[in-house]
């Protein structure tokens, strides 16, 4: 019997120093989570760009990694001035989304945790 081959993709987390596709560098988190001594940033934390402008990630794992009700920042996420983040920091965590695998709020700038997710994913408190 032939195993079928599953397709995947792999986001990584974005930390501090996480660069942007336009030279943004992720400069401040809000969050007190590190990965390699390095704050993990969510969505709402903030860019630097070397002249001095700054813009906001919009976007991230939505249910699939939050932390303090805000979902976690990935490459690949957005940011208020249309640039995206494209290279991390770190290489060991992140989120592993299969071919047809649905993520509530992945990449969705509106996305916010509401009951019917937590309840969806089988828990019992929001």
């Amino acid at each position: 019997m032939s195993k079928q081959a599953i397709n995947e993709t792999t986001h990584l987390f974005a930390t501090i120093g996480a660069r942007t596709e336009r030279g943004g560098q992720v400069s401040r988190v809000s969050t007190d989570a590190t990965i390699d001594d390095l704050g993990l940033a969510v969505v709402g934390d903030i860019v630097g760009y070397e002249d001095g402008t700054e813009a906001t990630i919009v976007d991230g794992a939505g249910f699939a990694a939050m932390w303090g009700n805000r979902p976690v920042a990935l490459v690949g996420s957005q940011l208020s001035n249309g640039d995206r983040i494209v290279i991390a920091t770190q290489d060991a965590f992140g989120i592993t989304v299969r071919d047809g695998e649905e993520i509530p709020g992945l990449f969705d700038p509106a996305y916010s945790l509401i009951l019917s997710d937590a309840v969806r994913a089988g828990g019992d408190r929001a």
